[in-house]
């Protein structure tokens, strides 16, 4: 393709499409696209099928994120200005690792990875050889943001060859370990997980910690609720970052829940909900330990905290949207409130 061909092709595109297509560049999810645009996620699919068609950049694709990569590779070749916008900065990480990410324009490395018109492999690989250490340290965190939006659209194989990647640049990044581990746990991939997860909680910041919170939750899920609270309670006072102790408080109320200890129990779910109000999950907790305590009517207005906040919570985006407990406890809390309206 050469500049002509592509400028027809895109003046010729609807503007729908175009403004899929910028969706596209600006880093949005499906969702985020579907919703801005008053179309359904199936929709924006489509469109992005039917734009990689009409500029024949498909056919050797794997998915659709492969789709999404190519459209950009393309217009950062020809149409570069529309990339001043596109930027890997507008979500929250799944991994809280200490860098804050900088609201820039895509970073040098990311664009080079993204254009370059050979086997995304080969050209990192070629990159590995050639990078110093500070080249490496920003591809890596390049990688690791296209993984972790990978991740959020639920690609997840393709999310691992990202975070892999990033990994093979900096061995140290401790947030690509996590989203790492994060990713093999939606494929059940959990000896994987944790392995990603162990490393991750070697360092001493926010990712290390929220680490330490999803190797304690594995532990509780398999029913070994003493281990949990083993991590957890050691590293509970250093924690500073709210989300992440609020995590870990709804945890430790989960472990002491499954031991029957619901004084305490309760005790960490309130001071979490302290700290974060709007988790689904803790307050389906909550409606656990209060059932168990005889508290009919306070277990009543928690069930339906958790439907309120998990409906105000549909974004691919937050913390619990992607945790197999809270589909289960949804269920217990439509069937405690079917029953008591009947």
């Amino acid at each position: 393709m050469n500049q002509q061909e592509f400028e027809e092709i895109f003046e010729n595109l609807s503007p729908r499409r175009k403004e899929v297509l910028r969706g596209i560049l600006a880093g949005d999810t499906d969702v985020a696209i579907a919703k801005a645009m008053g179309i359904t996620e199936p929709t924006v699919r489509k469109h992005i099928e039917r734009i990689s068609q009409e500029f024949g950049e498909n056919q050797y694709s794997e998915g659709r994120r492969y789709k999404r990569s190519d459209l950009v590779a393309l217009v950062a070749r020809y149409k570069p200005e529309l990339l001043k916008e596109r930027a890997f900065t507008g979500a929250k990480e799944v991994a809280p690792h200490e860098e804050t990410p900088e609201t820039t324009d895509l970073s040098n490395s990311l664009l080079q990875i993204l254009t370059a018109n050979i086997p995304m492999k080969d050209y990192l690989e070629k990159q590995l050889q050639l990078a110093d250490k500070e080249e490496k340290t920003q591809i890596a965190k390049s990688l690791n943001k296209v993984g972790y939006n990978d991740y959020l659209n639920g690609n997840y194989q393709s999310a691992i060859f990202y975070l892999e990647w990033a990994i093979t640049f900096n061995p140290e990044f401790a947030a690509a370990h996590y989203n790492l581990g994060s990713a093999h746990e939606k494929l059940d991939e959990i000896s994987s997980a944790c392995h990603h997860y162990e490393i991750a909680m070697k360092y001493s910041n926010r990712a290390a910690d929220a680490a330490i919170n999803n190797l304690a939750r594995l532990s509780i899920i398999n029913g070994d609720s003493a281990a949990a609270i083993e991590r957890i309670e050691p590293i509970l006072s250093r924690v500073q970052d709210t989300t992440v102790k609020a995590s870990l408080h709804k945890n430790l109320g989960w472990a002491y829940f499954q031991l029957l200890q619901y004084k305490i129990a309760k005790k960490h779910l309130l001071i979490s909900l302290k700290l974060d109000s709007s988790r689904a999950l803790t307050h389906c907790l909550l409606a656990k330990v209060q059932e168990a305590q005889g508290e009919k009517q306070g277990a009543l207005a928690s069930w339906k905290n958790c439907l309120k906040y998990d409906l105000d919570n549909q974004s691919p985006k937050t913390p619990d949207c992607k945790l197999n407990e809270l589909k289960a406890w949804k269920l217990d809390a439509r069937r405690a409130l079917e029953s008591e309206s009947k």
